[in-house]
């Protein structure tokens, strides 16, 4: 009994220090890639999500608890799975095609811990606090906000190789920067590897947040009111780190999900919580507008996209789309291997440097791509599977359209091991 209790706290505090390192890109570099996607890298959240998965599974055991059913989404991971593994076997680069099934499988637990660490059974409690695995996951997107915030301000970086932070210097070709008649401008990274995950993962946590503040309507305990100081301090402080990002993807995804999440506390009809979030947005509006307007000319550069950077970007994405379909249509059905599409595309471009080809900005098309027609299938079942399921949170409908909107128009959450492993965290939270 005293053993399973140590593997139940050691378990649960492990898994909350891997959601505060997630956000981090602390990594040994195993081998080294031309890009960050051809790269095979042990990150420090993935050790420690080992662990804690491996005590996990061994308390399970002690304790008998595996049960005999197993629900509908589970069955289109496994075919999702089983195609994916198939994929490894057409790929050119097969190390490469095996750690990414490695990060798969490892997102897979990550997703099975927060679906059963999280359910109650009978009148048990459950392994894990949902409410604290959010709170931990804020708390360390603060200290990305912060680090976004100083990035833009002060238009400079620094490495760290401890904490995974890259230096980007504005006047080198490669950083993402916003092109005006005063210059280039760093658009703010945090500790990611590009601006649009920085504001992608800060869409989903500003959701998250606002979730938080909406619903606490009385404060019993000094706890809460120091929770709701933080989660005030951190919405904005996040929303003002998502503008900096300049990430066009993040600000449509966030938009889109307060949308949806209004829509949901229409349908339950509790006039104090519509209420609160009317004036939350209220006030987003106008602390938007109020750091806006020093930046208005960047702020129309974006949106417009007439610059001569903006149309590259576009035109790029435009590419993007025709050697997906390249790829495809000589690959239907087994891809060309799960993590190994830039490689393809570099063994039909040997001439071009590596850095020039860019997976798809589409996660369904990637998916295609990379691992064939059934994966793709497989998982828009999965999907759906759990947006018709039962046990949904009142933000779910928010997260699972932010996360939609981040698959159309970007790759990240496939085509990078983190993505990988924050689109099922994500999706483990619903």
């Amino acid at each position: 009994m005293r053993l399973s209790n140590f593997l139940k706290r050691f378990f649960e505090y492990f898994f909350y220090l891997f959601i505060f390192s997630l956000p981090w890109q602390t990594k040994l570099i195993l081998r080294s890639g031309e890009t960050n996607y051809t790269e095979i890298s042990l990150y420090f959240c993935q050790l420690v999500l080992f662990v804690s998965l491996m005590s996990f599974l061994i308390y399970k055991f002690r304790r008998q608890e595996f049960g005999e059913h197993i629900p509908g989404v589970w069955y289109f991971l496994a075919g999702l799975e089983l195609f994916i593994f198939a994929s490894f076997f057409v790929a050119s680069d097969q190390s490469l095609a095996l750690y990414r099934y490695l990060v798969f499988l490892e997102a897979l637990g990550l997703f099975y811990f927060l679906r059963e660490g999280t359910e109650y059974k009978g009148y048990e409690e459950s392994y894990l606090d949902k409410l604290t695995v959010v709170y931990v996951f804020l708390a360390s997107m603060f200290f990305q906000a912060s680090l976004g915030v100083y990035q833009f301000l002060t238009q400079s970086t620094f490495s760290f190789k401890y904490l995974g932070l890259a230096s980007h210097n504005p006047q080198e070709l490669g950083v993402a920067v916003v092109e005006t008649v005063s210059g280039r401008w760093l658009r703010a990274y945090g500790g990611f590897d590009h601006p649009n995950i920085f504001g992608g993962v800060l869409a989903l946590a500003l959701i998250l947040s606002a979730y938080l503040l909406v619903k606490k309507k009385v404060l019993n305990s000094t706890k809460e009111v120091f929770e709701s100081i933080f989660l005030f301090i951190f919405y904005f402080f996040g929303l003002l780190a998502l503008f900096f990002s300049f990430s066009r993807a993040a600000w449509l995804a966030l938009f889109l999900g307060f949308c949806v999440f209004f829509i949901s506390l229409l349908i339950k009809k509790d006039r104090w919580l519509i209420g609160r979030f009317i004036a939350l947005m209220f006030f987003s509006v106008v602390f938007l507008f109020i750091i806006a307007m020093p930046y208005r000319d960047l702020l129309m550069v974006r949106i417009k996209a007439e610059t001569r950077l903006e149309q590259k970007s576009l035109d790029d994405r435009g590419t993007y789309y025709y050697q997906a379909a390249d790829l495809i249509k000589h690959n239907l059905i087994f891809g060309v291997g799960v993590g190994n599409y830039t490689t393809a595309l570099n063994n039909k471009t040997d001439n071009q440097p590596a850095y020039i080809n860019q997976p798809v900005h589409n996660v369904f098309l990637l998916i295609l791509a990379e691992n064939g027609v059934f994966s793709l299938l497989f998982f828009v079942g999965f999907l759906i599977c759990l947006i018709l399921k039962d046990r949904r949170e009142t933000y779910s409908g928010a997260i699972l359209v932010v996360l939609l909107t981040l698959m159309m128009l970007d790759h990240w959450l496939i085509s990078l091991p983190f993505g990988v492993l924050f689109l099922f965290f994500a999706l483990g939270l619903i």
